[in-house]
């Protein structure tokens, strides 16, 4: 009875210095980027075309310098959908532009070719796509297309389009698949995380979630030490947190 009354009092103890009120700091009242792949409407868009399509679940590793680090850098998400086996389908990043990011990749966007578009029927700030080919001479594909709208950066890459028309149902499905702001706040993991094994005890503290990006107190505690503490700074993608 002893050990167990012990165990309350260093949870209790735990709990009370680390869980402890902090400010939060307030997000901007923007569409925020989606934080799983299954919950996107992309695959729906894909389905007329190809028929088996699913959500592809993939490790990421970015590459510094290439649009997938920037978009995970900057609090985003990548997302395959497609046929794997048959190396079909499309990959979507999603990213908020936090006012520059979308203005410091389209020099780079430029350099490898891509063109500036007005994008029919969407009512975006800016566009640029890549493509190979003459349209109606021959054969001709839109490789990706980067597009700026309510506050997000969206890139649109897949191995099936042959034509505008073919691109935007995609297009249009991942601009729908942003979080309205009040979806973003129902969706935030802020709050305090305990977890106990026999001899040692876990808190994490998350303070901060805005789009993909948050930072959170941890504590550690073994029943025989000091507690010990660190800072966490990552993301949170597809139900699982990644950082350093």
């Amino acid at each position: 009875m002893k050990m167990k009354k012990s165990a309350l009092l260093l949870i209790f103890s735990l709990l009370l210095t680390s869980c402890s009120s902090q400010e939060e700091v307030v997000a901007p009242e923007l569409p925020s980027v989606p934080s799983n792949c299954a919950d996107t409407k992309v695959l729906e868009s894909i389905l007329p075309r190809i028929s088996d399509a699913k959500y592809i679940e993939t490790e990421w590793e970015p590459t510094e310098g290439t649009d997938l680090y920037a978009a995970y850098n900057a609090g985003g998400i990548a997302c395959t959908y497609g046929l794997q086996e048959a190396e079909v389908g499309a990959t979507i990043l999603w990213a908020p532009d936090n006012k520059t990011l979308f203005s410091e990749l389209t020099p780079n966007w430029i350099e490898f070719g891509q063109k500036e578009i007005d994008l029919p029927g969407i009512d975006e700030e800016a566009a640029y796509y890549l493509s190979e080919g003459i349209q109606g001479q021959g054969e001709y594909h839109i490789w990706s297309i980067n597009l700026l709208i309510s506050g997000s950066w969206i890139q649109v890459g897949a191995t099936f389009f042959s034509s505008l028309e073919d691109a935007l149902p995609v297009i249009k499905a991942a601009i729908d698949s942003l979080k309205k702001p009040e979806q973003a706040e129902a969706k935030k993991i802020t709050g305090c995380y305990l977890a106990e094994l026999p001899e040692d005890l876990y808190v994490f503290n998350v303070h901060y979630h805005d789009n993909n990006t948050i930072s959170a107190d941890f504590y550690y505690k073994n029943i025989n030490g000091e507690p010990t503490k660190g800072l966490f700074l990552g993301t949170y993608t597809n139900g699982i947190a990644r950082g350093f």
